[in-house]
């Protein structure tokens, strides 16, 4: 199974490559694959490539469900 994660885009380096935030974590990311990034724009990230573009309200949400699905549960 894959899985992409929403990453906000802080900075667009060159034509292949940008810096992505996701809470206090910052890394570098192939953007080859979408077009048209400026910093503030999220997208979905897999294995250090941008795979789409995603709102930010649909890339909060998509967070928040990851951030339940990895909190403990009672009784589990």
């Amino acid at each position: 199974m894959c899985l992409g994660i929403p990453h906000e885009v802080v900075e667009v380096l060159d034509d292949d490559h940008c810096l992505i935030r996701l809470g206090s974590a910052t890394q570098r990311c192939f953007i080859g694959l979408v077009e048209d990034l400026k910093p503030g724009d999220w997208v979905v990230v897999h294995a250090g490539f941008a795979i789409d573009k995603i709102a930010p309200e649909d890339a909060k949400a998509n967070l928040e469900l990851i951030r339940q699905y990895l909190e403990p549960r009672p009784g589990a």
